[in-house]
């Protein structure tokens, strides 16, 4: 493919970055599983007792089990059918089998789903996606141009470019956890419904010291939350990958925007397998103008398979022993979004894990 010049996005709907430097700027940017017992169709489950979970499992209430079976909802009955006390308690059929979970820095259990493993993919099944709010101070109206992902329960991990950009009448506000569709309140599936997503407002943004807008040097930030977020079925954090080297083929990316191929962004939160390519091939489409290093990572090139605008910020995940790790965040990509050959470039995270780590605040009342 010859290297002619290719016009870069941030995927933000907000600013557009040509390969000569220029910026052109435009205006527009911008108790858990609570039903149980009621079904999808409004009909009512069985519920059994304490003593009548199957062998391996004990009734215990949703809170003090790590996660739900991590299996293909399909293929089992639905969740609400896994409760063991009088309808509404809480109480669930859970594990007791010996498991090996990760742990982040803070000895938070991470990358679980508590739902369902592959190929479930709706409410619950990647429950580590923030979506980064962006406010109007007149109006009140919101936007959400960017994602992140929960890393603790007061910080969640973004690009730096989603942080730093404004708008005289939008600007930086919170962000909001929990939520798979925006079209109602409360996300419901013929599996259970969740509880309502949680809005929470940022205390203060750190940004990589070694940020460059133009060359999108170190795009990494971290978004400092006013108050705790309440870990649920919808929103739990991710592990940052600090004891593997990883070294998958492909990654999966999620978040709130357009895949190639969609003319509008579905209201949903949307999942797409990509490959992970050698940084040469990033290299040859981007390197004349923004240089391409360990830093990062290059993702995609496949012909009508890719993310695009709204995804600036999402995380890269593989998963890696039964946990999800974080090992990129969405930096760049260009306007040929899904045209063959021209992958997008990401933050590679492990190589600031050590930065994460040295710069995440310490709570006293976590």
């Amino acid at each position: 493919m010859s290297a002619s010049p290719v016009v870069l996005s941030y995927y933000l709907g907000l600013v557009y970055i040509i390969t000569s430097g220029a910026i052109v700027t435009a205006q527009n940017i911008v108790n858990d599983v609570s039903n149980w017992g009621t079904s999808y169709d409004g009909s009512n489950y069985q519920y059994g007792r304490a003593g009548y979970c199957s062998s391996g499992t004990q009734c215990v209430h949703i809170d003090n089990c790590p996660f739900l079976y991590k299996t293909d909802l399909q293929s089992r009955l639905r969740i609400g059918e896994l409760g063991c006390g009088y309808q509404g308690s809480g109480m669930v059929c859970c594990p007791t089998t010996s498991t090996t979970h990760s742990t982040n820095f803070n000895g938070q259990l991470c990358g679980q789903s508590m739902v369902a493993a592959a190929p479930y993919n709706r409410i619950g099944a990647y429950p580590w996606v923030a979506r980064v709010i962006f406010k109007n101070a007149g109006s009140g109206e919101t936007k959400f141009p960017c994602s992140g992902s929960i890393i603790s329960n007061r910080v969640v991990l973004t690009a730096a470019h989603c942080v730093l950009t404004k708008t005289d009448s939008y600007k930086l506000f919170g962000v909001r956890i929990g939520e798979w569709s925006s079209k109602t309140d409360l996300d419901c599936g013929q599996e259970f419904c969740a509880l309502p997503h949680q809005d929470i407002t940022i205390s203060h943004v750190i940004v990589h010291p070694g940020y460059e807008q133009r060359t999108f040097k170190d795009n990494i930030a971290l978004l400092v939350l006013n108050d705790r977020a309440n870990f649920t079925v919808t929103a739990q954090p991710i592990c940052l990958p600090q004891h593997w080297a990883g070294g998958s083929n492909y990654g999966l990316v999620i978040g709130w925007g357009k895949i190639s191929g969609q003319h509008e962004a579905p209201p949903f939160q949307q999942v797409i397998q990509l490959p992970i390519l050698g940084l040469q091939q990033c290299s040859h489409v981007y390197g004349r103008t923004i240089p391409i290093t360990e830093n990062n990572l290059c993702v995609g090139g496949l012909a009508g398979r890719d993310v695009c605008e709204g995804f600036g910020g999402s995380p890269l995940v593989e998963e890696q022993g039964g946990s999800y790790f974080q090992i990129g965040i969405l930096s760049f990509g260009s306007d040929q979004c899904g045209a063959p050959g021209v992958p997008s470039v990401y933050t590679n995270v492990r190589r600031y894990v050590n930065w994460i780590k040295d710069n995440i605040p310490t709570f006293r009342n976590k």
